[in-house]
C-alpha cells in the first residue's frame, strides 16, 4: 500500500495537541499538513525546471543545477 502524497494531524480538542491520527483530508484550515519527501522533491523540482530562466544557463547547467539541488535535498 502506497502512503498519500500529504497527510493532515489535527488538534486533540481536549489538550490542544496534534493528535496520534492522522486524515488524508484537511478537515478544517488548523490542520497541520505533512508531504511526502518524495512528493516534495518533485514538485519543488518541477517547478525548477519550469521556471528557471536562462539568463545565461544552458540547458546543461540547469539540468545539473536541478540534479545537484536533488541530491542537497535528499541529504
Amino acid at each position: 500500500m502506497e502512503a498519500p502524497e500529504k497527510i493532515y494531524l489535527f488538534e486533540n480538542p481536549i489538550d490542544g495537541t496534534a493528535d496520534y491520527r492522522w486524515l488524508s483530508k484537511r478537515s478544517c484550515s488548523d490542520d497541520i499538513e505533512y508531504v511526502r519527501t518524495d512528493v516534495f522533491i518533485e514538485k519543488a523540482t518541477d517547478y525548477i525546471a519550469n521556471n528557471m530562466r536562462y539568463n545565461g544557463y544552458t540547458l546543461q547547467t540547469k539540468t545539473k543545477f536541478i540534479r545537484d539541488f536533488k541530491k542537497y535535498i535528499e541529504e
